[in-house]
C-alpha cells in the first residue's frame, strides 16, 4: 500500500492516477475526497482528514509500505513523525526550487527547513524538487498568464521579458516521482526537476499566443517603472493583488541543473511548446 498525502492537488491527482494505472494499491489522505474524480476515488482507499490529527495520521500510515508526500515540504516534520510511528521507512518528498531564491522570504525558509527535517529523519528518503509546475486548465502557475492573454489586448513584458524560467510539465514530475520510488539507488538523494532548457518570459508569452492563434500587443516595461507602479498600488489598495516582492523576484533568473535527474531517474522532460500544446488541448 502506497500512501499519498496531498493527492488531491494539481500534480498529486496525476501521481495517484499513475500509481493506480500501473496496479499499485493506493491510499490518499485528504480533507476533500471530492477533489478526486469519482472514477479515481473508486480505485483508491480514502482516509479523510489531515496530518494535523494524530489519530487520522496513524490510520493513514497503517500498513503503508511507502509514502509519497505531495503536501508542502513545510509539512515534512509531521509526515516524518507519522511515518516513524507506523514504521514506514520509504518516503518520497516533493519540495520546491523556491529554496534557491536569493530574496529572503517566509516560503523559502519553510522549504529549506522542511528539507532539513527530511534529511534528519532517519527514513529512506528522496527529495524531488520541481521548478514551476504547469500542465492543465487549473494549474496555479501559468493559468493566470493564459487567462490574461485571452482576456486583454495588451500584455506588459516587465524588464523586457528577458528573465529566464524553466517550467516543468506536470506529468514529467509524476514520472520522476515514480522513477525515484522504483529505485533504491535514489535513497538519500535530492533531485531538481525542471524543463529541458531555460526560456525567456517573452518567448513563453509568444509561444502561448502562437498556439492560441491570438494577437496581443506586447509592451516592454522597464523594471524600475514596474516597481514604482506596484509601490503606488500598495499604498492605494488595502488588498493589492501584486506585491513588490513578486516584482523583485522577476529580476532573478530561475535556471536549474537537471543532470542528476536525467542520469538517475531517466528524466526526459518535454519542451515548453509541447507542454503548452498539451495544456491547451486538455490532454492532461
Amino acid at each position: 500500500m502506497i500512501l499519498v498525502t496531498g493527492g488531491t492537488g494539481h500534480t498529486g491527482r496525476r501521481a495517484v492516477t499513475a500509481l493506480v494505472d500501473r496496479g499499485e494499491r493506493v491510499r490518499v489522505l485528504t480533507r476533500e475526497p471530492v477533489k478526486l474524480a469519482l472514477k479515481l476515488r473508486r480505485r483508491v482507499d480514502i482516509c479523510r482528514g489531515s496530518l494535523d490529527d494524530p489519530a487520522v495520521a496513524r490510520e493513514a500510515f497503517d500498513c503503508a509500505s511507502a509514502v509519497i508526500a505531495m503536501t508542502h515540504i513545510g509539512m515534512a516534520p509531521r509526515v516524518v513523525a507519522a511515518a516513524r510511528e507506523a514504521g514506514v521507512r520509504r518516503a518520497i518528498f516533493i519540495s520546491s526550487t523556491r529554496r534557491f531564491t536569493k530574496f529572503p522570504e517566509e516560503t523559502a525558509r519553510r522549504v529549506i527547513e522542511g528539507e532539513q527535517a527530511v534529511r534528519d529523519s532517519g527514513l529512506d528518503w528522496t527529495i524531488i524538487r520541481p521548478s514551476m509546475v504547469y500542465g492543465s486548465g487549473h494549474d496555479n502557475n501559468l493559468c493566470h498568464l493564459q487567462s490574461a492573454l485571452q482576456r486583454w489586448p495588451v500584455h506588459p513584458l516587465i524588464g523586457g521579458g528577458r528573465m529566464l524560467w524553466q517550467p516543468v510539465f506536470t506529468w514529467d514530475v509524476v514520472q520522476a516521482v515514480l522513477a525515484a520510488l522504483d529505485s533504491s539507488a535514489t535513497i538519500g538523494k535530492e533531485y531538481t526537476v525542471a524543463g529541458p532548457e531555460p526560456i525567456s518570459y517573452e518567448r513563453m508569452v509568444r509561444t502561448f499566443l502562437r498556439l492560441m492563434n491570438r494577437r496581443v500587443l506586447l509592451v516592454p516595461v522597464p523594471m524600475s517603472w514596474a516597481k514604482a507602479a506596484v509601490r503606488l498600488y500598495g499604498k492605494v489598495s488595502k488588498h493589492p493583488r501584486v506585491r513588490l516582492d513578486q516584482i523583485q523576484r522577476l529580476e532573478e533568473d530561475k535556471v536549474f541543473d537537471i543532470t542528476d535527474a536525467r542520469r538517475d531517474l531517466g528524466f526526459a522532460p518535454v519542451s515548453f511548446e509541447e507542454g503548452i500544446r498539451r495544456k491547451l488541448a486538455y490532454e492532461v
